[in-house]
């Protein structure tokens, strides 16, 4: 009986490390003056924002452990890409989209995203993998 527990045991294990194998560290890092967006697959890509103001950039943390969305003193970044016509001192975040859970440990990988909102307008922010 206690070799069936492990067996089914050691096939939950090779299941989420399978899964968490598939996913990929993607957010920003500061360095050197300098503000990227990384994205860590079989090869690491760094993209450097040129327009990010260095001393102001701030990531904005997500649960469980997103770093999609970021701001300076004046613009609004999703992906290392600035959201045109949003100011970062006036939008909200109105919602924030959270991959579904995954695997017996409730470890979610996947798409995320956010509305926000701009002056009365409303943006939906969607990864792109």
């Amino acid at each position: 009986m206690k070799k069936n527990y492990f067996i089914i045991l050691v096939l939950l294990m090779i299941n989420q490390l399978s899964f968490s194998l598939s996913c990929v560290y993607r957010g920003y890092k500061k360095e050197n003056n300098k503000v990227y967006y990384v994205e860590k697959r079989r090869n690491e890509t760094e993209k450097e924002i040129k327009e990010a103001d260095y001393d102001t950039f701030e990531i904005i943390e997500s649960e469980p452990y997103y770093r999609l969305l970021a701001k300076d003193k004046i613009y609004v970044y999703y992906q290392g890409e600035k959201i045109e016509n949003v100011n970062s001192k006036t939008f909200e975040i109105i919602k924030e989209n959270l991959p579904p859970d995954k695997g017996p440990w409730k470890y979610g990988c996947g798409s995320s995203g956010y509305i926000i909102e701009d002056k009365g307008k409303q943006y939906e922010l969607k990864e792109i993998f």
